[in-house]
């Protein structure tokens, strides 16, 4: 058995399509989750342009965090979920085409072949409704000739790099879905399997868009926590009729028996990540920056949820991140506890220290409600 900083530990990778790399694994419990001495199972996925060196690096620092926190309990494993979130790479020679001349004929060479990829990409995902992620722009996106989406960039000081950042935003953004959808499935495998066995979901960046979309795609199991780590998804997400017609296109994650503990958010003004991709579309939309701010303001339909926390939300409660070696949390279960975390979270990758672990600790040990609201 493999242990990583104390906890036992294995992996489970997904390809690009949101199966299991290994098809035998798709609807089958992981063997670790099937230990007589394991009583609760941690899943972590990490996020946005994470290789596996770095998402292993990642699950070793929440995992060191965790443990120099105590109080798991004693019978917690954890599995580390991979998949394949890295960003576009132009072959060297376009690259150099590009670096001499990144407005011209190149460079809106780049920017098609690259949408012809990603639309080939999204076409074979299920795709979400236009509403579901308010402001991300994803329709103007394609809608625009490459050159004039360069010019529309350029004209706020943005660049290629920019629009091909944006294009990973989408591409991410439903790959993350379609991962949270697979994981879903392996989910109710365990559950079959182990039906007392607590389960508990930890995602960073769009890790955390996974973890939405396995407890709202999937049957109600149920899941005992879940903490989103500095969501990119919108701050909407889990709302109730946020424009007046509309939930949140994750909202079912918090009805119908899906979630009995409860669900933990941090959010921190510091994350210069997660403002991009929503600067970015704006400019789509021809948004100036008095009304969108660098990451999006609480009544902006273009912010991200590790921005401001989960809006429009009836079962949002909101707190400070608690100090490491303070007073130990008391989440609500069945609420989504939102933590303001600018004090300990500086930037969007900077997820490992104590206070971190401390929250998903606190989650993973809140007691349990039986039912949660049905509508």
């Amino acid at each position: 058995m493999t242990m990583l900083n104390g906890f036992a530990y294995d992996e489970l990778s997904f390809g690009a399509d949101g199966t299991p790399s290994d098809p035998a694994q798709s609807r089958t419990a992981p063997p670790l989750a099937l230990g007589a001495d394991v009583t609760d199972l941690l899943v972590l996925s990490h996020g946005w342009n994470d290789d596996a060196p770095t998402a292993r690096a990642l699950y070793d620092g929440l995992t060191s965090a965790m443990a120099r926190c105590g109080g798991a309990p004693p019978g917690l494993a954890v599995l580390g979920i991979l998949w394949p979130a890295k960003r576009y790479g132009a072959a060297p020679a376009l690259a150099a085409a590009v670096a001499a001349d990144p407005t011209g004929p190149a460079a809106a060479a780049l920017v098609a072949g690259v949408r012809d990829r990603l639309g080939a990409d999204l076409g074979r995902l299920p795709a979400a409704p236009g509403w579901g992620d308010p402001g991300d722009g994803q329709d103007a996106f394609f809608a625009m000739e490459p050159q004039a989406l360069l010019d529309r960039f350029g004209q706020f000081g943005f660049g290629l790099s920019d629009v091909l950042n944006l294009a990973t935003y989408y591409e991410m953004k439903a790959r993350s879905a379609a991962v949270g959808r697979g994981l879903a499935a392996v989910l109710a495998a365990v559950r079959a399997a182990r039906p007392y066995l607590r389960l508990h979901l930890a995602g960073h960046s769009f890790g955390a868009r996974v973890m939405a979309s396995a407890l709202a795609a999937g049957d109600p199991l149920p899941i005992s926590s879940a903490t989103l780590i500095q969501g990119a998804f919108s701050h909407y997400g889990f709302s109730r009729k946020w424009d007046g017609a509309h939930d949140g296109l994750f909202r079912p994650a918090l009805v119908g028996g899906r979630l009995t503990g409860p669900m933990v958010v941090t959010y921190s003004h510091h994350d210069e990540v997660l403002g991009v991709a929503y600067a970015l579309a704006s400019r789509l939309a021809d948004q100036p920056d008095s009304a969108v701010g660098p990451l999006g303001g609480p009544h902006d339909e273009f912010g991200a949820l590790g921005a401001t926390g989960a809006l429009a939300t009836p079962e949002s409660v909101w707190a400070p991140m608690g100090t490491f070696g303070g007073q130990a949390y008391a989440f609500t279960a069945g609420a989504v506890n939102n933590l303001e975390s600018s004090l300990y979270i500086p930037s969007h990758t900077a997820v490992t220290c104590n206070e971190v672990g401390m929250a998903i600790l606190g989650a993973v040990n809140t007691d349990e409600i039986g039912t949660t609201e049905a509508g």
